[in-house]
């Protein structure tokens, strides 16, 4: 029997109770009777019911006092509109405007009226609904649980109907609806409460707290404390006494986070040029707040739980207790498994947790990083016996789902935090705790839970998102500044599941494995731990001797290994390469285990891919793979033709990091190594030549191109002259192949603009004039990745050109106005292509164009000086200009020169007071340096006097903390720049420059007395010998020609400046 017709005989013996004694034919009955019968019938002809019978029927019945005939109907009712058996003629909201309004009346809120409420708003449209917000939610919480639960539906079936932007006075009420949520919990109201319905009331409290904090988010930042003390207060629920929520206080020490503190540092300007602004980067975790909480857990545990596999390893592998299944906490005896009503209170249960967990992962989405870190002492506390907390959880909950989404929320409160965690240190004063250090046994607590985890975790899914979240920790750690030892205790649970037969956790262990290698600066245990040698001898406590020795491999992999590597050796010979393959040192496990993978033709896609990104972590520490590079050639060749794309595309882009850092190492090696180098290049050119080839994917195209480019000046230049031949063929057939993707063709290009500077062919005009030729069919093109890679070939070929001018011939003019008409159109573009157009747009007009586009080009470059708001772009531009007045061509006429002073030296004045950026002003002084003459400067020179004045004491006014460490070279270029003006300075100049150095007299005399005796001798003489020197230039005039006020100007300026030797 359905729950319509239990209620439909329930109200029917209802009616006939309550009218019972009396006579049948009263009327209150025949009406009772009567509306029953039309509803039963309306629900088998179709026809359906008034509403305004149904509001008749309701108000009669509230008056009869009978309160259980007006729930019958109720019940019934609702069972009728739920299974949509029944259909409401005219308007419904005649039936809900009955419901409000007796709710109002009557104060207390019966569940049953509540029900039926929900399921009519329910049925009406979601914009017609909206004007009963204010009412349904100033509604208070009632005292029943039931009651408490049910208005909660109501309310969210109304506001998830609320538009963020057209309903904001609305949910303005979302606020005040949030503290009547809140405070019946902070009271206690139903902490003793053994209601059945307790769980889903704290659910649905949870996830109504969410919607709003999504779409109020003031009040997350307001409320803080108090939602953070209901978090955490329900953390454990089920598994212990129920807590009362509390207040949890925010910390003094938090401090503001910085963003793009996981930024690498960047690398020289001369690697730059050289590498196409190659950096060497770090891999970023994927940000872990964009993934929805507990979706992808939810799905992939119960995947995993539902398998054949893992129901057989349930069934006979009942020791392993909660750490198998979804059990709450205890191995299920055969009563509890047959007992579906204990395992519904566990499943509800840890819903409460989930909700918990998802309100936490919303709040931390919400608030400022400099807000949420006030609360880390509550999510990671120092003390590892505390429970109410996520690490905690993820190590004790029962439920397999909520272990995983505690470590999934884990990682994404951990993830960004590098900066917050800079500040722990395991030192500190003897006689107190300073904050530096409860945050340093924060991070050490947070591993030992998490290697506690991996120590006795069984379930896969539970297994990998533990992984993951020790990879976010490991990447935020300042392993420097905390105490040795803990690497040793979680490394070898991670060697161990690196081994493991599912994939998704073994992928997980190398990821682990992969952040650690990646670390910038390596300590001893690290290096220990991954196998690389140090400088410093290992410890030998006996404490670490166990440790030491997980980190090697086991005889038993030890022969294997032996075998694989003489299968190796043989290979070589069969090929007619005699060549001795070196074993891999015991203690490197993690470069064998990464090779066994990839040598195995069974490794699935995604365990190739995280060992390929392995190996490029560990190409930073070349030294551990140097003597490998047979075997990493032999795999990454192997992996170009793996049937997999993403593994194809991944292999390039390990052979690209792998050659750039090799050209880096190779720098300063003996040529032995070096010709280790060419080998591995020589073995894998044919390769890369056939994946180019068979390969029609644009992305590993441009990524075999950028690995080309990376081969680094040693080994293109020891490469023989047919593979070199080759090699420049190759690439030029490819920028130049029309029938390819432009995105190609510009990689193919950068690699050529990349070998232009290499000295084999920095000389050879023919080749350079081709890389530019193939340069300008793409300055051209509608993609601006394109456009930005020709502009820097472009600002390549310029350099080399520069050089080519000094050696050799010239190009032709033609050549060398195509190419400054192309650059300076280059500098109208986006800011990263007027960047590198600046940069060769200065180089070509050192090489003399003619004067009509000479004049053009030099008005646009003082344009992007003038008016580009990039500041890169800015500071390239000051440095083709600095470049560019060196060239006393451009002031050979008065006119010429009138007008370029009219445009740059005002320029330049504002750029060296005004610019936020101190490397601008350091670049824009710069300029003034190379001014060689007086008359160069013209009408103006006061005026860039002034400017240098002012700008030295605008020079201590940091607008940013990060131009800090740009300070004193500005200030240092600066007095150089004054001193070089005094040097050229005319007797009738010396009043107006006292006259301006009177206004700036104390910064000026202290900062040049500073930056004197802070930088080197060499450096120093211009400021130590500037009073001497203007005294002696100006006396060995005749006397007639200095006036007593220049004199006078003269004694106030050398006393000024004047230093002891």
């Amino acid at each position: 029997m359905d729950k319509e017709r239990e209620a439909c005989e329930a109200l029917l013996h209802v009616i006939n109770e309550c009218w019972k004694g009396l006579e049948a034919a009263s009327a209150p009955y025949q009406f009772q009777i009567q509306l029953l019968r039309d509803i039963q019938l309306s629900t088998i002809d179709g026809h359906g019911i008034r509403v305004e019978e149904l509001e008749q029927l309701l108000a009669a019945t509230a008056t009869t006092e009978r309160k259980n005939l007006l729930a019958a109907w109720l019940i019934w009712l609702n069972e009728l509109l739920a299974c949509k058996k029944l259909e409401l003629l005219g308007d419904i909201h005649c039936l809900v405007e009955y419901l409000l309004h007796r709710m109002k009346q009557f104060q207390e809120l019966q569940p049953v009226e509540l029900t039926f409420l929900a399921t009519l708003l329910k049925a009406i449209p979601g914009t017609e609904i909206r004007h009963y917000w204010p009412r349904v939610a100033s509604l208070k919480q009632p005292m029943s649980v039931e009651a408490s639960w049910l208005l909660m539906i109501c309310q969210d079936v109304i506001l998830m109907e609320l538009d963020v932007e057209s309903d904001v006075d609305l949910l303005s009420l979302a606020e005040e609806l949030a503290d009547n949520l809140l405070q019946p919990q902070f009271e206690g109201r139903w902490l003793q409460s053994q209601a059945e319905e307790v769980p889903i009331q704290l659910t649905q409290t949870y996830q109504l707290l969410v919607k709003i904090i999504s779409l109020r988010p003031n009040y997350a930042e307001q409320h803080a404390s108090r939602l953070m003390g209901f978090i955490l207060a329900n953390l454990q629920y089920g598994s212990e006494q129920r807590l009362l929520p509390w207040r949890v206080q925010p910390a003094q020490q938090s401090h503001a986070h910085v963003q793009g503190d996981d930024e690498p540092a960047s690398s020289s300007n001369n690697s730059k040029n050289n590498q196409g602004g190659r950096r060497t980067k770090a891999r970023k975790m994927r940000s872990l707040t964009k993934q929805k909480a507990g979706q992808q857990v939810d799905n992939q545990v119960e995947a995993t739980l539902t398998s054949p596999r893992d129901r057989l390893l349930l069934a006979g592998n009942l020791d392993y207790g909660c750490r198998t299944g979804d059990s709450e906490g205890f191995t299920p005896s055969e009563t509890e498994l047959a007992n579906p009503e204990q395992r519904q209170v566990h499943h509800l249960q840890a819903k409460v947790r989930v909700a918990a967990l998802q309100l936490l992962s919303a709040l931390a989405k919400h608030l400022t990083r400099r807000q949420f870190y006030g609360y880390w002492h509550a999510i990671f506390p120092s003390d590892t016996e505390r429970r109410d907390n996520l690490l905690s959880m993820a190590q004790l909950d029962g439920n397999p789902r909520c272990r995983a989404m505690a470590l999934q929320v884990a990682a994404q409160l951990l993830y960004g935090s590098k900066m917050y965690l800079s500040q722990a240190s395991a030192k500190g004063p003897s006689n107190y705790t300073p904050f530096a250090v409860s945050l340093a046994s924060a991070v050490m607590c947070a591993y030992r839970n998490l290697s506690t985890i991996l120590q006795r975790e069984y379930v896969p899914p539970v297994l990998t998102q533990c992984l993951k979240c020790l990879a976010v920790l490991v990447q935020a750690t300042p392993f420097e500044q905390l105490e040795m030892g803990f690497v040793y205790e979680f490394v070898p649970y991670v060697k161990k599941l690196a081994k493991h037969n599912d994939t998704p956790v073994a992928v997980s262990a190398l990821l682990v494995m992969e952040m650690l290698v990646a670390t910038p600066k390596l300590t001893q245990e690290m290096a220990c731990a991954v196998g690389l040698a140090t400088t410093r001898p290992v410890p030998t406590e006996e404490h670490h001797e166990s440790e030491l020795k997980e980190f090697c491999d086991s005889d038993e992999e030890e022969e294997i290994e032996a075998v694989e590597e003489d299968r190796l050796g043989e290979q070589m010979k069969t090929l007619g390469q005699p060549v001795l393959v070196p074993p891999i040192p015991r203690n490197s496990w993690l470069l064998r285990q990464v090779l066994r993978y990839l040598e195995t033709s069974s490794t699935a896609s995604p365990l190739r891919l995280e060992c390929l990104q392995v190996i490029m972590a560990m190409a930073t520490h070349f030294a551990l793979l140097q003597l490998h590079l047979i075997r990493l050639s032999r795999v990454i060749a192997s992996c170009l033709k793996d049937p997999s794309q993403d593994v194809r595309l991944y292999a390039a882009r390990c052979l690209d990091t792998l050659g750039y850092q090799m050209a880096r190492y190779c720098q300063d090696q003996q040529s032995s190594e070096q010709e280790q180098h060419l080998a591995f290049w020589l073995r894998l050119l044919p390769c890369i030549y056939a994946a180019y080839m068979n390969e029609a994917s644009a992305s590993l195209k441009c990524s075999l191109c950028d690995t080309l480019a990376n081969m680094g000046s040693n080994s293109f230049d020891r490469l023989p002259r047919p593979q070199r031949n080759g090699l420049l063929a190759f690439l030029s057939g490819c920028s130049s192949d029309d029938a390819e993707e432009r995105l190609v063709r510009s990689a193919a290009l950068r690699a050529l603009a990349v070998y232009v500077l290499h000295p084999s062919l920095r000389s050879d005009l023919v080749f350079i004039e081709n890389a530019a030729e193939s340069t300008l069919r793409l300055t051209d093109d509608t993609q601006l990745a394109v456009r930005i890679k020709a502009a820097w070939a472009l600002g390549n070929i310029s350099d080399a050109l520069l050089v080519a001018s000094v050696q050799t011939e010239r190009i032709s003019d033609d050549l060398l106005g195509r190419l400054i008409t192309a650059a300076t159109k280059a500098c109208s573009d986006h800011d990263k292509v007027r960047a590198n157009a600046v940069r060769s747009l200065g180089n070509l007009l050192q090489l003399l164009p003619p004067q009509a586009e000479r004049e053009s080009a030099l008005i646009k470059l003082l344009d992007c000086v003038r008016n580009a708001g990039s500041a890169k772009v800015k500071w390239n531009a000051c440095y083709a200009l600095g470049n560019l007045v060196k060239n006393r061509a451009l002031f050979t006429t008065p006119a010429s020169c009138v007008q370029m002073a009219n445009v740059l030296f005002p320029t330049l004045s504002q750029l060296i007071v005004q610019h936020g950026n101190f490397k601008v002003r350091i670049n824009a002084t710069a300029v003034l340096l190379q001014v060689e003459q007086r008359s160069d400067f013209g009408s103006h020179y006061t005026e860039v006097w002034r400017s240098l004045l002012a700008a030295t004491e605008r020079s201590n006014a940091l607008d940013s903390y990060e131009e800090y460490n740009h300070r004193d070279a500005l200030q240092q270029q600066l007095c150089l720049a004054m001193a070089h003006l005094l040097n050229l300075a005319r007797s009738d100049d010396l009043p107006v420059c006292r006259s301006a150095l009177v206004e700036h007299l104390d910064v000026v005399t202290s900062t040049w007395r500073r930056v004197a005796y802070r930088i080197i001798a060499e450096q120093a003489a211009p400021l130590f010998t500037c009073s001497s020197l203007l005294i002696k230039r100006m006396h060995s005039k005749p006397s007639t020609s200095l006036s007593g006020e220049q004199l006078s100007a003269l004694t106030y300026i050398s006393d000024a400046l004047r230093l002891e030797s």
